[in-house]
């Protein structure tokens, strides 16, 4: 199983070192983020939901919160990560959200949302390409069982037009998906879903939907 310790003081140490900005979250720029989060709200109108309820899996500092609420959409967010320091900051910056440490893989009683998303979370890796794999195998399944409308789930992708090396994909700390073995799984888990490899040049997104 993927180190859960090790990731959650990777982003506190990136926050001690750069506080409250983008890149204590790994980002490379606020509007990479932003291009991500706008596929997620492709999701969300797939559906137009007059409202709805969001768990946003791996929060960060609660920077997708932010995005709904500028898009008016009328909903109810919360927000679980693994780093507790990392939740503190999204409690600060947006105190009107609900925030919680949680990892939902070791957490039963979770309520059920609307739509759950993850985006960025899987992307660091500090086991073998194997193990993480599983890994997100069981995060897919498990955020499946918690949603009731769709997941949303984003990823580096190996496929990404810059290329990225076989020898790269094995690399510690950044961590490439294929496409194929993500629709593999999404086929397992549902009979609706959807690849989006259209919107970045390093990344994808899977929906998953009921």
């Amino acid at each position: 199983m993927a180190d859960i310790k090790k990731q959650a003081d990777y982003y506190e140490n990136l926050l001690s070192t750069y506080g409250d900005h983008f890149l204590s979250l790994d980002w490379k720029s606020p509007e990479s983020q932003g291009i991500r989060f706008n596929v997620f709200a492709d999701l969300i109108n797939m559906f137009v939901p007059d409202s709805f309820s969001v768990l946003d899996v791996g929060c960060g500092f609660g920077d997708l919160y932010d995005f709904l609420r500028k898009q008016n959409y009328k909903y109810s967010y919360t927000g679980f990560d693994i780093a507790p320091k990392i939740i503190d900051m999204a409690r600060k910056k947006y105190p009107q959200a609900k925030f919680d440490v949680c990892d939902i893989l070791q957490t039963k009683n979770i309520e059920k949302r609307d739509f759950i998303f993850l985006c960025g979370a899987l992307n660091i890796c500090f086991t073998d390409r194997d193990i993480h794999m599983e890994y997100i195998k069981s995060m897919l399944i498990r955020m499946f069982e918690l949603c009731k409308i769709a997941v949303g789930v984003n990823f580096l992708s190996s496929k990404a037009l810059y290329y990225v090396k076989d020898e790269d994909l094995n690399q510690k700390q950044y961590f490439y998906s294929k496409p194929e073995e993500i629709t593999a799984m999404a086929k397992g888990l549902c009979d609706r879903f959807v690849i989006r490899h259209d919107y970045h040049p390093g990344d994808f997104t899977v929906y998953l939907i009921k």
